[in-house]
């Protein structure tokens, strides 16, 4: 299965954008939403994705499966929200909310819609948590 995402967001989202064309067999990016046309024109540029600036119509367009979220932090529930009960899946760069009480309502629809929302977390492999782990391990 191929799934049909939307990027929301074009400054983070660009370099998501060419994370999914290495997973051309299991995405595609069909829509990238920005406030900046311009700036998400330049992310597209040699892709088929289409731009445009309206949330609203992203989240309800039937022929997207999963919404990308790469906004700043404090629009990060509200579009996780809209996202799950449009029936999409969410993925959302981190922070995903700002307090548990927020957590824990994604956790719910996510529950109640049947759709997965997912966190960007990938600092758990960098070097740092590498450096870490050696210091813990030294004692």
């Amino acid at each position: 299965m191929t799934y049909r995402v939307a990027i929301i967001g074009a400054g983070i989202g660009a370099q998501h954008l060419t994370g999914y064309a290495s997973l051309s067999d299991r995405f595609a990016v069909t829509t990238l939403c920005d406030l900046d046309i311009e700036r998400a024109q330049e992310a597209v540029s040699d892709t088929s994705t289409r731009v445009t600036s309206d949330l609203a119509a992203v989240i309800s367009d039937p022929d997207i499966d999963i919404i990308d979220i790469c906004l700043p932090p404090h629009l990060h529930f509200e579009t996780c929200k809209a996202a799950l009960e449009a029936g999409k899946h969410a993925i959302c760069e981190k922070p995903l909310v700002t307090s548990l009480a927020d957590a824990d309502i994604l956790a719910d629809l996510a529950a109640k819609t049947g759709k997965q929302i997912f966190p960007v977390f990938q600092y758990r492999y960098g070097i740092g948590t590498a450096q870490l782990a050696a210091l813990f391990k030294a004692g």
